[in-house]
Protein backbone atom coordinates (compact mmCIF):
# COMPACT_ATOMS: atom_id res chain seq x y z
CA UNK A 1 0.00 0.00 0.00
CA UNK A 2 0.88 3.51 -0.77
CA UNK A 3 0.59 5.90 1.94
CA UNK A 4 1.87 9.76 1.60
CA UNK A 5 0.27 13.30 1.44
CA UNK A 6 -1.86 14.01 -1.76
CA UNK A 7 -0.41 16.67 -3.51
CA UNK A 8 -3.08 18.15 -6.02
CA UNK A 9 -0.30 20.70 -7.99
CA UNK A 10 0.71 17.20 -10.18
CA UNK A 11 -3.20 17.06 -11.06
CA UNK A 12 -3.67 20.75 -11.62
CA UNK A 13 -1.55 20.81 -14.33
CA UNK A 14 -2.65 18.22 -15.94
CA UNK A 15 -6.22 19.69 -15.82
CA UNK A 16 -4.82 22.76 -17.53
CA UNK A 17 -2.84 20.99 -19.95
CA UNK A 18 -6.17 19.14 -21.53
CA UNK A 19 -7.77 22.55 -21.16
CA UNK A 20 -5.31 24.01 -23.65
CA UNK A 21 -6.05 20.32 -25.52
CA UNK A 22 -9.66 21.14 -25.81
CA UNK A 23 -9.57 24.62 -26.45
CA UNK A 24 -7.61 23.81 -29.73
CA UNK A 25 -9.99 20.59 -30.58
CA UNK A 26 -11.05 20.84 -34.51
CA UNK A 27 -14.40 19.09 -33.15
CA UNK A 28 -16.64 19.45 -30.42
CA UNK A 29 -17.16 15.80 -28.39
CA UNK A 30 -21.67 16.02 -28.96
CA UNK A 31 -23.10 12.89 -28.26
CA UNK A 32 -26.59 12.73 -29.36
CA UNK A 33 -29.12 14.08 -26.47
CA UNK A 34 -26.88 15.39 -24.76
CA UNK A 35 -25.09 17.82 -28.16
CA UNK A 36 -26.39 21.00 -26.32
CA UNK A 37 -24.22 20.83 -23.21
CA UNK A 38 -22.07 18.11 -24.47
CA UNK A 39 -19.64 16.45 -21.91
CA UNK A 40 -16.09 16.39 -22.55
CA UNK A 41 -12.64 14.99 -21.64
CA UNK A 42 -11.61 15.90 -18.48
CA UNK A 43 -10.39 14.47 -14.69
CA UNK A 44 -13.50 13.92 -13.10
CA UNK A 45 -12.60 13.33 -9.35
CA UNK A 46 -15.36 11.64 -7.55
CA UNK A 47 -16.45 10.72 -4.41
CA UNK A 48 -16.51 7.18 -3.16
CA UNK A 49 -18.58 5.41 -0.71
CA UNK A 50 -20.59 2.22 0.13
CA UNK A 51 -20.97 -0.66 2.96
CA UNK A 52 -20.08 -3.97 3.77
CA UNK A 53 -22.14 -5.47 0.14
CA UNK A 54 -20.73 -2.89 -2.41
CA UNK A 55 -19.14 0.30 -3.57
CA UNK A 56 -20.47 3.28 -5.49
CA UNK A 57 -19.04 6.39 -6.36
CA UNK A 58 -20.51 9.63 -7.53
CA UNK A 59 -18.67 12.24 -9.94
CA UNK A 60 -17.84 16.18 -8.30
CA UNK A 61 -19.96 17.80 -10.54
CA UNK A 62 -20.20 22.05 -11.43
CA UNK A 63 -22.41 23.76 -14.04
CA UNK A 64 -19.79 23.94 -16.51
CA UNK A 65 -17.94 21.65 -18.74
CA UNK A 66 -15.87 19.22 -18.76
CA UNK A 67 -18.11 18.58 -15.40
CA UNK A 68 -21.35 19.31 -16.22
CA UNK A 69 -22.85 15.82 -15.19
CA UNK A 70 -23.91 14.32 -12.00
CA UNK A 71 -23.04 10.41 -12.73
CA UNK A 72 -23.73 7.94 -10.14
CA UNK A 73 -22.79 4.33 -10.43
CA UNK A 74 -21.97 0.77 -8.75
CA UNK A 75 -18.34 -0.41 -8.83
CA UNK A 76 -16.19 -2.78 -8.00
CA UNK A 77 -12.39 -3.46 -8.10
CA UNK A 78 -10.63 -5.65 -10.63
CA UNK A 79 -8.04 -6.91 -7.57
CA UNK A 80 -10.58 -8.65 -4.98
CA UNK A 81 -7.66 -8.02 -2.25
CA UNK A 82 -8.36 -4.04 -2.91
CA UNK A 83 -11.78 -4.32 -2.94
CA UNK A 84 -12.08 -5.47 0.46
CA UNK A 85 -9.83 -3.15 2.00
CA UNK A 86 -11.30 -0.29 0.50
CA UNK A 87 -14.75 -1.35 1.57
CA UNK A 88 -13.00 -1.97 5.25
CA UNK A 89 -11.32 1.28 5.15
CA UNK A 90 -14.54 3.20 3.95
CA UNK A 91 -16.70 1.68 6.55
CA UNK A 92 -14.37 2.84 9.38
CA UNK A 93 -14.03 6.36 8.15
CA UNK A 94 -17.86 5.98 8.19
CA UNK A 95 -17.91 6.43 11.89
CA UNK A 96 -15.07 9.10 12.11
CA UNK A 97 -15.58 13.08 11.32
CA UNK A 98 -13.91 12.53 8.04
CA UNK A 99 -15.87 9.67 5.98
CA UNK A 100 -14.60 11.00 2.51
CA UNK A 101 -12.98 9.20 -0.04
CA UNK A 102 -12.38 9.63 -3.29
CA UNK A 103 -11.21 8.40 -6.69
CA UNK A 104 -9.44 10.04 -9.19
CA UNK A 105 -9.41 8.14 -12.84
CA UNK A 106 -7.01 9.04 -15.62
CA UNK A 107 -8.68 11.34 -17.85
CA UNK A 108 -11.93 10.35 -19.89
CA UNK A 109 -14.87 11.61 -21.88
CA UNK A 110 -17.61 11.69 -18.76
CA UNK A 111 -20.12 11.15 -20.96
CA UNK A 112 -18.79 7.70 -22.27
CA UNK A 113 -20.54 6.27 -18.68
CA UNK A 114 -23.80 7.45 -20.39
CA UNK A 115 -25.01 3.82 -20.95
CA UNK A 116 -27.03 5.06 -23.91
CA UNK A 117 -23.17 6.35 -25.41
CA UNK A 118 -22.27 4.78 -28.47
CA UNK A 119 -18.68 3.87 -26.68
CA UNK A 120 -20.10 3.30 -23.08
CA UNK A 121 -16.93 2.35 -20.55
CA UNK A 122 -16.73 -0.33 -18.87
CA UNK A 123 -13.62 -0.19 -16.75
CA UNK A 124 -11.60 2.99 -15.45
CA UNK A 125 -7.69 3.18 -14.07
CA UNK A 126 -8.15 5.21 -10.59
CA UNK A 127 -6.11 6.58 -8.09
CA UNK A 128 -7.51 6.15 -4.26
CA UNK A 129 -7.18 8.93 -1.82
CA UNK A 130 -8.60 8.61 1.17
CA UNK A 131 -10.17 12.33 2.04
CA UNK A 132 -10.48 14.57 -0.62
CA UNK A 133 -7.90 14.58 -3.17
CA UNK A 134 -8.05 17.95 -3.91
CA UNK A 135 -7.99 18.65 -0.39
CA UNK A 136 -4.90 17.65 1.58
CA UNK A 137 -6.61 13.44 0.92
CA UNK A 138 -3.97 10.83 1.54
CA UNK A 139 -3.39 8.35 -1.29
CA UNK A 140 -3.62 5.03 -0.85
CA UNK A 141 -3.69 3.03 -3.91
CA UNK A 142 -2.43 4.08 -7.64
CA UNK A 143 -3.72 2.91 -11.34
CA UNK A 144 -6.25 0.27 -9.73
CA UNK A 145 -8.46 -0.99 -12.26
CA UNK A 146 -12.12 -0.55 -11.74
CA UNK A 147 -15.20 -2.12 -13.42
CA UNK A 148 -18.23 0.08 -14.18
CA UNK A 149 -21.13 -2.33 -13.23
CA UNK A 150 -24.04 -0.09 -13.37
CA UNK A 151 -25.04 3.48 -13.85
CA UNK A 152 -27.50 4.50 -11.31
CA UNK A 153 -28.10 7.96 -12.36
CA UNK A 154 -27.07 10.01 -15.25
CA UNK A 155 -27.67 13.71 -15.22
CA UNK A 156 -26.93 16.22 -17.60
CA UNK A 157 -26.93 19.54 -15.62
CA UNK A 158 -27.70 23.24 -18.15
CA UNK A 159 -24.52 25.70 -18.04
CA UNK A 160 -26.99 28.65 -18.08
CA UNK A 161 -27.67 30.90 -14.91
CA UNK A 162 -31.29 31.97 -14.04
CA UNK A 163 -33.31 29.24 -14.43
CA UNK A 164 -36.44 28.56 -12.22
CA UNK A 165 -36.23 25.90 -9.47
CA UNK A 166 -38.77 23.44 -8.19
CA UNK A 167 -39.92 24.01 -4.48
CA UNK A 168 -38.88 20.24 -3.92
CA UNK A 169 -35.43 18.92 -3.46
CA UNK A 170 -35.51 15.01 -4.84
CA UNK A 171 -33.64 12.85 -3.36
CA UNK A 172 -32.19 9.36 -5.17
CA UNK A 173 -32.30 6.26 -2.98
CA UNK A 174 -29.26 4.18 -3.40
CA UNK A 175 -29.79 0.52 -1.72
CA UNK A 176 -26.66 -2.01 -2.94
CA UNK A 177 -28.52 -5.10 -1.51
CA UNK A 178 -32.13 -5.80 -0.21
CA UNK A 179 -30.76 -7.29 2.77
CA UNK A 180 -28.32 -3.88 3.43
CA UNK A 181 -29.07 -1.63 6.76
CA UNK A 182 -27.02 0.38 4.96
CA UNK A 183 -28.68 3.13 1.89
CA UNK A 184 -27.27 6.36 0.76
CA UNK A 185 -29.36 9.25 -0.60
CA UNK A 186 -28.14 11.78 -2.87
CA UNK A 187 -29.38 15.07 -4.30
CA UNK A 188 -30.72 15.34 -7.56
CA UNK A 189 -29.27 18.12 -8.81
CA UNK A 190 -31.16 20.73 -11.30
CA UNK A 191 -29.85 24.34 -11.83
CA UNK A 192 -27.89 26.47 -10.47
CA UNK A 193 -27.21 27.08 -7.81
CA UNK A 194 -27.62 23.57 -6.04
CA UNK A 195 -26.39 21.29 -3.48
CA UNK A 196 -23.92 18.12 -3.95
CA UNK A 197 -25.44 16.51 -1.03
CA UNK A 198 -24.83 13.03 -0.23
CA UNK A 199 -26.15 10.89 3.47
CA UNK A 200 -25.48 7.40 4.89
CA UNK A 201 -28.48 5.47 6.70
CA UNK A 202 -27.59 3.38 9.11
CA UNK A 203 -30.21 0.60 10.64
CA UNK A 204 -32.66 0.78 7.57
CA UNK A 205 -35.12 -1.40 8.60
CA UNK A 206 -37.28 -1.76 5.35
CA UNK A 207 -35.63 -0.42 2.26
CA UNK A 208 -36.18 3.17 1.42
CA UNK A 209 -38.65 4.30 -1.66
CA UNK A 210 -36.73 4.69 -5.06
CA UNK A 211 -36.78 8.51 -4.35
CA UNK A 212 -37.77 11.23 -1.31
CA UNK A 213 -39.24 14.61 -2.08
CA UNK A 214 -39.15 17.03 0.45
CA UNK A 215 -40.34 20.70 0.51
CA UNK A 216 -37.29 22.52 0.11
CA UNK A 217 -38.63 25.81 1.17
CA UNK A 218 -35.56 27.96 -0.60
CA UNK A 219 -33.34 25.67 0.55
CA UNK A 220 -30.46 24.27 -1.63
CA UNK A 221 -30.48 21.10 0.50
CA UNK A 222 -32.27 19.23 3.26
CA UNK A 223 -30.66 18.75 6.83
CA UNK A 224 -29.62 15.58 8.12
CA UNK A 225 -32.20 16.43 11.08
CA UNK A 226 -34.81 17.20 8.70
CA UNK A 227 -34.20 13.46 6.64
CA UNK A 228 -34.04 11.94 9.92
CA UNK A 229 -37.85 13.26 10.65
CA UNK A 230 -39.12 12.07 7.04
CA UNK A 231 -37.90 8.61 7.80
CA UNK A 232 -38.95 6.52 10.78
CA UNK A 233 -36.73 8.18 13.20
CA UNK A 234 -34.98 4.66 14.00
CA UNK A 235 -32.06 5.19 11.41
CA UNK A 236 -28.97 7.01 11.82
CA UNK A 237 -28.38 9.53 9.52
CA UNK A 238 -25.40 11.16 8.90
CA UNK A 239 -23.62 12.75 6.11
CA UNK A 240 -21.09 11.66 3.54
CA UNK A 241 -20.65 15.21 1.58
CA UNK A 242 -21.92 18.60 0.76
CA UNK A 243 -20.59 21.00 -1.77
CA UNK A 244 -22.25 24.61 -2.50
CA UNK A 245 -18.82 26.83 -3.92
CA UNK A 246 -18.78 24.51 -7.06
CA UNK A 247 -22.31 24.32 -7.66
CA UNK A 248 -23.20 28.41 -7.41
Amino acid sequence: MIKKVFNPVTYLLLGLSLLSINSHATEPQDHSQHAKHPVKMGLHGMLLFGSQYGLFASHLPMFHQPHNAQVVFKLSFADPKIQAEVINGINVSAKSDDPVWTIVPTTFDLSRLDPKHSNHTSQLTVDVVKGHFERGGEMQWQAQTINVDKIVLFNPLPLESGLNKSANNDYHTLNYHPDDKVQFIVNTLSVRPDADHIVRIDNVQTPLPSQLTLAADKRLFISEKQLSSALSGKENVTRIYLELGELK
